[in-house]
């Protein structure tokens, strides 16, 4: 049985057999075309857009498929290719819409981590001091990602070179070749590169890195930073600074990072700003890495001691490149005295670039580090108190 709707909107009901065929409707008399069952089936998508069917001059819909020699088939009419392939690509559009859908939005919310991944999101953002930055916060570091440390490090080895904000020129050179103190840029067998997150590769050993940046690169003189005046009253008084000026106000302005040295170089059109790094060990073709850090000491309301929140906050790149146990971060900043309101800053900034310096309730200036192979929390003295 075949059911179809007249021009008057009445339902007509009619025999398989008679598809193709005209009949007339006993509610209004007019006559209509039984369609195809197949053709019934696809005619909710693009009934109107069928370029086979014509409109005869008493306003009847009317079908133009014949069968040969013009005759009009009994039993099944041929389908326009055209018309059923337009179908068809709408059909699977509505389709892959579904379960695109369904995939991103529906599935992640009855997984296990779903709701918890957003609920963690919802409570950590409540607590943020300023609620229109977007701080991610503390990563869970679930096994999914792979091997803890930084994140598709896998079994590349080399001396790992990355600086913050991005940008750093590496200078890389064996110490049995360095000069005991100053520029290594220009001894023979100087390795240049981009500290742009990268294994460089060397062969066991020890070596002397430069990192260096622009004074006036753009991430530094950045109006929208909240710490803007500070750099601009820093750049001109180490303008014309003396060497020992120079070195102070470096101390004073750029958090500490562990480097050996911070000093200026001038160049003939350039004025640059160098942390060295000296006994940076290679052993099995793998090192702790050079993690430079060109960030500003923020003291906020007049305080001794630098905040961690705004570094976080401000000037770390949001992308998250370190995995970790973050139970047993927490466990050590417990050990350290760490208050636990600066918890969630200090994972945030070890997700991301796996390296922070803080200042522990001894006074001591310590540096915070993730492992670049093994996810490993390191805590290292690298100013003391008495400083």
């Amino acid at each position: 049985m075949i059911e179809f709707k007249a021009p008057c909107g009445h339902t007509v009901r009619a025999k398989d057999e008679d598809a193709g065929r005209r009949v007339r409707c006993s509610y209004c008399g007019r006559v209509a075309t039984v369609p195809d069952e197949q053709e019934g089936a696809l005619g909710f998508l693009l009934e109107d857009a069928d370029p086979q069917r014509e409109t005869d001059p008493k306003g009847e819909l009317r079908s133009s498929r014949r069968g040969l020699f013009g005759r009009r088939s009994r039993h099944t009419k041929p389908a326009d290719p055209v018309a059923t392939i337009f179908r068809m690509c709408y059909a699977a559009a509505l389709l892959i819409i579904v379960i695109v859908v369904v995939r991103k939005f529906v599935i992640p919310l009855f997984q296990d981590d779903g709701l918890a991944r957003r609920a963690a999101t919802i409570a950590r953002g409540a607590g943020e001091p300023d609620a229109t930055t977007e701080t991610k916060p503390a990563p869970t570091h679930v096994p999914s990602y792979g091997s803890l440390g930084l994140i598709g490090a896998g079994d590349r080895r080399g001396l790992f070179l990355a600086s913050t904000p991005p940008g750093a020129t590496a200078y890389v050179l064996p110490s049995s070749k360095a000069p005991d103190e100053r520029r290594i840029n220009l001894v023979t067998g100087c390795t240049q590169t981009s500290a742009d997150g990268r294994f460089v590769a060397v062969e066991d050993g020890t070596y002397v890195v430069e990192m260096v940046l622009p004074w006036n690169h753009p991430d530094l003189v950045d109006r929208t930073l909240p710490y803007y005046e500070n750099y601009r009253t820093f750049r001109r008084s180490i303008e014309h600074g003396s060497t020992e000026e120079r070195a102070r106000l470096l101390d004073d302005y750029f958090v500490p990072d562990g480097a050996s040295d911070v000093f200026i170089d001038e160049t003939d059109d350039q004025i640059l700003i160098v942390r060295q790094y000296r006994d940076v060990r290679v052993r099995k073709r793998r090192s702790l890495g050079v993690r430079s850090l060109f960030l500003p000491r923020i003291k906020p309301g007049g305080r001794e001691v630098f905040s961690i929140s705004p570094l976080v906050t401000e000037y770390i790149p949001r992308t998250e490149s370190f995995i970790f146990d973050e139970e047993h971060v927490r466990a050590e900043l417990d050990y350290y005295d760490v208050p636990e309101a600066d918890h969630g800053f200090i994972g945030d900034a070890l997700a991301r670039i796996g390296v922070i310096p803080y200042v522990t309730p001894d006074g001591n200036t310590r540096l915070f580090r993730i492992g670049i192979d093994d996810g490993m929390f390191v805590a290292k003295i690298i100013r003391e108190a008495s400083e």
